[in-house]
């Protein structure tokens, strides 16, 4: 009995393991620290930018005030702000890169505490690629 759950753990670990090799998700484009969330999600769920192509994103919040939101970096058009979060048109410039990854910070600015920032390195290709 004892060797048959045991095989049914290493089956498990297995089976997630293999689950998490598969392809890369968004994970790098969400960050979260106390009940605060935002995430960044490209059109097509793209896991990367492409130097001089518009690709739209929209950043998605929880717990965050959109008054006192701010998204910025190199290329970013904003296109809509709602309740649900922003959306925006990114077109990555290539002399703005950093190590080939386009910078892009989000804060929530807080009074009497220490604001909500996060920078994220987002992944670009050159049209030669």
């Amino acid at each position: 009995m004892r060797i048959k759950v045991l095989n049914y753990i290493v089956f498990g670990i297995i089976t997630l393991t293999l689950a998490s090799c598969g392809n890369k998700t968004q994970s790098d484009f969400v960050y979260s620290k106390a009940d605060k969330k935002v995430e960044m999600i490209l059109e097509n769920n793209a896991e990367y930018l492409v130097v001089g192509k518009p690709t739209k994103a929209n950043f998605v919040t929880e717990n965050i005030d959109n008054q006192k939101f701010m998204v910025f970096g190199a290329g970013i058009m904003v296109n809509q702000a709602d309740k649900s979060g922003f959306r925006f048109t990114i077109t990555p410039i290539e002399k703005t890169l950093v190590d080939g990854k386009l910078e892009i910070q989000v804060t929530e600015r807080i009074e009497n505490g220490e604001n909500f920032t996060h920078k994220f390195l987002v992944p670009v290709k050159t049209k030669a690629e």
